[in-house]
């Protein structure tokens, strides 16, 4: 679990326009100034009060050098003193001249966690909500409480560094920059070691989203866990999102390239906490259609060995649709893998192909039904067919669909996958053995990502409102088309469809895939949550 990061220092609340009770928010992203002497100094001041009566003064010896000499938070750096090297070659707005804009006075820092402020080097960065300011200042330390000898000291500040002395010591020596947000009325305020990525992603009310980027980077796309997610472009090494109306904190940020490509995760949304369940019902959906699979394959065995073979074809489509409803296809993209394949794989890729041993399942079903006129082989495949699925159900749904970030974020792309598949095989008729059915296998196909959106609908509507309503209509014109293709209710196949029913069919799946393909990058959980493979 990531450590929570330090409370900001807030000299004063801003306690206008709707402000009260505001303050600055930093997603976990990077390490902030730690101040254990703080969080300390409740445990022990009772102790130090007892304490004043018995310690007394410490004297100073002829010689040492006065107590105003040694570090203080908020101290400014000496005159003329420039912005470390390193810091101003990873952000170039460091580089540059200081403009009248960029100034601060010594009071608006003197309360900062660092020591050595470097007041030519604070920089104005963009407007927050409400009225505030955002500047960016760096310092030669990382200081939360002064360092001193004891004799500078007094009692209750003595026992506050000598527990936290060998935290101090360590920031000291790193190089500081802080975030400054001043109001009309108040400011906040907190620093951090300029190692790493600091304030990659902050957020104060009514600017939910804003943060320091170094140089190469041209714009971030900020994501939420509850609205939209924002790109914007990045200017001087800042971005800033103003939005007063929006309540839903930033979870996420990702830097882009030039061309618009992620060229680094450095937070990332976990939306696990909702996927899990999700996830648990599509379970429970696949273990119903696999209970309904085995009565109706039982159905088909009986349907053959009648000898009707109107009567087993009609079966056998029947328990077809049902697999495909399931939304795993035939293991191409499925989470049953190579079982999968088995149970409804093309002949495609076998050596001898259809005559291939390899070749089982549905589709050797329908070869033998609807090709081969040959009820004895529909007979024994059907058998084998029987016992794929009995493998299949013996092992429990969840190591199929396991509730991991990888298995979630691979069942995210399903939706997407199983109307590629339809647009891939069935509309090519590359699985047709037979049956002339792939306007029905894509209606299927339909079922199973209607049933997967439901599933999905509580966290896409939260940061793509508008996906599924779009989704939805463009599955019910692909359906319409289909239907309107049927001839006195029988399907036709996809070889036989006038040219310009045909490419309205491949238009409407298109229509829907576009929609859809934006749709794991919208849900799948980054950063330390992300799919690990």
């Amino acid at each position: 679990m990531r450590r929570r990061p330090a409370r900001p220092n807030a000299e004063r609340k801003p306690d206008g326009n709707g402000l009260a009770g505001a303050r600055l928010r930093a997603v976990p992203t990077s390490r902030r100034a730690t101040s254990l002497a703080v969080a300390a100094a409740g445990l022990i001041i009772g102790v130090a009060v007892a304490l004043l009566v018995v310690v007394g003064p410490l004297r100073a010896s002829a010689g040492d050098p006065p107590c105003s000499s040694y570090p203080t938070p908020g101290a400014p750096a000496t005159a003329g003193t420039k912005v470390p090297a390193g810091l101003a070659s990873r952000y170039s707005l460091l580089g540059g001249p200081q403009r009248p804009i960029d100034r601060l006075t010594s009071a608006q820092v003197a309360s900062l966690k660092a020591s050595g402020v470097i007041m030519s080097g604070t920089r104005f960065l963009g407007d927050a909500a409400f009225g505030g300011r955002i500047y960016l200042v760096p310092a030669e330390h990382v200081l939360s409480l002064r360092l001193a000898p004891p004799r500078c000291l007094t009692p209750v500040q003595r026992l506050i560094e000598q527990e936290s002395l060998p935290v101090l010591r360590s920031e000291y020596r790193e190089n500081a920059l802080c975030i400054v947000v001043l109001y009309h009325r108040g400011r906040f305020q907190e620093c951090a070691p300029a190692t790493g990525n600091p304030y990659s992603l902050l957020s104060t009310n009514g600017t939910p989203g804003f943060g320091l980027v170094p140089d190469g980077v041209r714009d971030v796309t900020v994501t939420y866990w509850a609205a939209p997610p924002r790109t914007i472009a990045v200017h001087r090494n800042f971005f800033d999102i103003v939005a007063p109306s929006q309540t839903a904190p930033p979870c996420g940020v990702q830097w882009l390239d030039r061309t618009g490509n992620v060229k680094h995760v450095v937070s990332g949304c976990s939306y696990l906490t909702t996927e899990v369940p999700e996830l648990s019902e599509y379970r429970s959906y696949v273990a119903r259609k696999l209970s309904t699979l085995r009565s109706q394959i039982a159905a088909l065995s009986a349907a053959i060995g009648s000898g009707d073979r109107a009567e087993a074809r009609s079966a056998w489509l029947t328990a077809h649709l049902t697999w495909l409803e399931i939304g795993q296809d035939d293991g191409a993209y499925g989470a049953f893998g190579a079982i999968g394949g088995e149970i409804d794989g093309p002949a495609a890729g076998d050596p001898l192909g259809t005559a291939d041993p390899g070749f089982t399942g549905f589709h050797k079903i329908e070869f033998d039904l609807w090709t081969k006129h040959d009820l004895r082989a529909a007979t024994s495949d059907t058998v084998i067919l029987q016992h794929l699925l009995a493998r299949l159900t013996k092992v429990p749904l969840s190591t199929y669909l396991p509730a991991t970030a990888t298995g979630i974020g691979n069942w995210l792309l399903r939706p997407h996958e199983v109307l590629e598949d339809a647009l891939r095989d069935s509309l090519t008729a590359n699985d047709d053995y037979g049956s002339g059915t792939d306007l029905a296998s894509i209606t299927a196909d339909v079922t199973a990502v209607r049933q997967l959106l439901s599933e999905l609908a509580p966290t896409v509507d939260l940061v793509a409102p508008h996906l599924l309503a779009n989704a939805r209509a463009e599955l019910d014109a692909l359906i319409g088309t289909i239907d309107a293709n049927r001839v006195n209710g029988a399907w036709v196949s996809v070889q036989n469809l006038p040219v310009r029913q045909r490419q309205q069919v491949d238009a409407d799946v298109g229509a829907a895939l576009e929609t859809l393909a934006p749709l794991p990058d919208l849900t799948t959980s980054t950063g330390s949550n992300a799919p690990s493979d």
